[in-house]
């Protein structure tokens, strides 16, 4: 578990996740957390997301904000996470007074010339926590969870890897928790 940024962020129920966002200050941080939950990215990659890497099909991570700035990808997108989007991109339009272009930041930062912070979010989710009572989850804990719950799902880590950008299965092999009940299940299919 994460204590005093040591650790490993920790993996959340979906329930868990539920609450988390729905107990974050609304507007950009609940869409932000949406977007790593439903993504499986980190928070630095999506806080730098334009309106020109949205589409309803995926979203496009440049490998510009991707780390070690490598490769681009491209996430498939829920419907859902799509509409909360397109929702957010009309309220920052009302805000802004006019439409907003391609090349503009999805997460303004409070000056508008560039992309929220990572600390401007990791204060209001340490808020949050505090508040509702979690330990050890930090913004990570989106990726952790969305990588987790894929895997305790039976889903190929390939697969997973492809989405997540880890370049090898070992690495990602260290962001996923294995329940107990998992190991059990393991320990029954030994011949």
């Amino acid at each position: 578990m994460k204590t005093n940024r040591n650790g490993q962020s920790k993996v959340l129920t979906t329930a868990e996740l539920d609450l988390l966002i729905e107990e974050l200050p609304g507007g950009v941080h609940t869409v932000l957390a949406n977007v790593c939950r439903r993504t499986g990215c980190r928070i630095s990659e999506a806080r730098q997301l334009k309106w020109e890497n949205i589409f309803p099909t995926g979203i496009t991570f440049p490998k510009q904000i991707v780390k070690n700035k490598l490769e681009a990808r491209t996430v498939p997108i829920f419907p859902s996470l799509y509409d909360l989007l397109l929702k957010w991109k009309h309220q920052t339009e009302l805000i802004k007074g006019q439409p907003v272009s391609p090349s503009d930041w999805v997460f303004v930062g409070r000056f508008g010339d560039k992309p929220i912070t990572r600390q401007a979010h990791g204060k209001q989710l340490q808020n949050t926590i505090e508040r509702i009572g979690f330990k050890g989850v930090s913004s990570h804990s989106y990726r952790r969870s969305a990588l987790s719950s894929a895997s305790s799902k039976g889903l190929p880590l390939k697969a997973i890897q492809t989405l997540s950008g880890h370049k090898s299965l070992a690495v990602l092999s260290r962001y996923l928790e294995v329940s107990e009940e998992e190991r059990k299940n393991v320990v029954q299919a030994f011949a």
